[in-house]
């Protein structure tokens, strides 16, 4: 998966006219249109780098011109006072631009760390690490991507692309085996059918009806462990529900397939980046020191 500027423009350009308004009133009276700066965007702290483009892009839709190198790629880890990019732009354009590039940026560099540390956390036992649709509705691809540089993967992207039957269809269908029976004679057949359980006896009945995947929802620990027993490789099984730093590397341990984590994208803390015209200001230059030395 990766992006491209003709999908991230439509979001770039609305974040450019929330921030600008009717015209910025400070550095619009400060300077001409002509003057040009050299800037650059470094991080302030440890992490996992996402959203370049959109940063770029960002400076780009109000500067054409800027000249833009990059000193990182996305997927990369970098450490407090590295430099993502190096920018040369007309000042206003830095101005206007500043922020979103860096609301960009912050963002989703803040899903790829948390997701490379969950990451790093279940790869001893081979278990896939996926995503949830939990997030920021309209921002879904760009919380993906992010994951996905982290190091994971993706879940279903919408209701359009894969079948998983939850609570309210199991009700609404009036029991798994009927949901499943209407399912199979409706959908195309290229789909596998995912189906969330809550307890041992659904498990059962999702054996009994012969889904591809089964969803552990919110179970104890004691009866994943029993689910995975029950199941013995007649389906591929995920854990999904509250799952967390605590949780993760013992539900790991069960032998699930895959376990998909909603804190990755809905919970997510921003890496702290900056951006300085000229050299990097002194309160940065001493927030990075106490980071090297573990006093933030």
């Amino acid at each position: 998966m990766d992006l491209h500027p003709f999908l991230v423009r439509p979001l770039v350009e609305q974040a450019i006219r929330e921030e600008l308004g009717p015209g910025d009133t400070t550095g619009g009276f400060l300077v001409d249109q002509r003057q040009r700066a050299d800037a650059q965007i470094y991080a302030k702290q440890d992490g996992v780098i996402a959203g370049l483009l959109l940063a770029e892009e960002s400076i780009r839709a109000v500067d054409p011109e800027a000249v833009i190198r990059r000193a990182v790629r996305d997927g990369d880890m970098v450490r407090a006072g590295d430099t993502l990019l190096q920018v040369e732009a007309r000042a206003f354009a830095l101005f206007i631009a500043e922020r979103v590039a860096l609301d960009w940026l912050q963002y989703l560099s803040g899903i790829a760390t948390r997701t490379r540390r969950y990451v790093e956390l279940v790869r001893p036992y081979g278990t896939r690490l996926t995503d949830t649709r939990k997030g920021v509705p309209g921002l879904r691809v760009l919380q993906k991507y992010a994951v996905r540089v982290g190091g994971a993967h993706n879940h279903l992207f919408g209701l359009h692309n894969a079948v998983l039957v939850k609570d309210n269809h199991i009700k609404a269908a009036g029991g798994i085996a009927e949901a499943v029976r209407l399912l199979r004679s409706r959908v195309q057949h290229t789909f596998k059918i995912e189906l969330e359980c809550e307890t041992l006896e659904q498990v059962e009945e999702a054996l009994k009806a012969g889904v591809e995947i089964i969803m552990f929802d919110n179970m104890t620990l004691e009866n994943i462990r029993s689910g995975v027993k029950l199941v013995g490789g007649k389906a591929e099984i995920e854990a999904s529900g509250g799952i967390n730093e605590t949780t993760i590397v013992p539900i790991a341990e069960t032998g699930v397939d895959i376990i998909s984590v909603g804190e990755i994208t809905h919970s997510v803390r921003a890496l702290d980046i900056s951006l300085d015209i000229a050299g990097i200001k002194p309160s940065a230059l001493r927030q990075i020191a106490e980071n090297k030395a573990g006093l933030t």
